[in-house]
């Protein structure tokens, strides 16, 4: 999956975006997105994961689901699902 460049136009928080370009790497490497799989790479707390994640479903970049599970796959949304205001 390519990232989109919309995602800077979100001005959403460092880890939000941070956690959408990782999650991007890992389907491009065909990896399950998860949260388990993504603490392997991630340089903050477990809460800061947790929170990017929850950010990105708010925004509509990732598909909410609750409740969030580490092994759960995420799945990221095209740009047209996004709130970008």
């Amino acid at each position: 999956m390519l990232m989109d460049r919309a995602i800077f136009d979100l001005n959403a928080s460092v880890e939000a975006t941070s956690l959408y370009i990782l999650l991007c790497a890992l389907l491009d490497q065909q990896e399950l997105p998860t949260l388990t799989r993504a603490k392997v790479q991630w340089n903050g707390s477990g809460e800061n994961l947790v929170s990017a994640a929850e950010e990105l479903m708010r925004r509509g970049v990732l598909q909410e689901i609750h409740p969030l599970r580490d092994d759960e796959p995420l799945r990221v949304n095209p740009r047209d699902k996004w709130d970008l205001s």
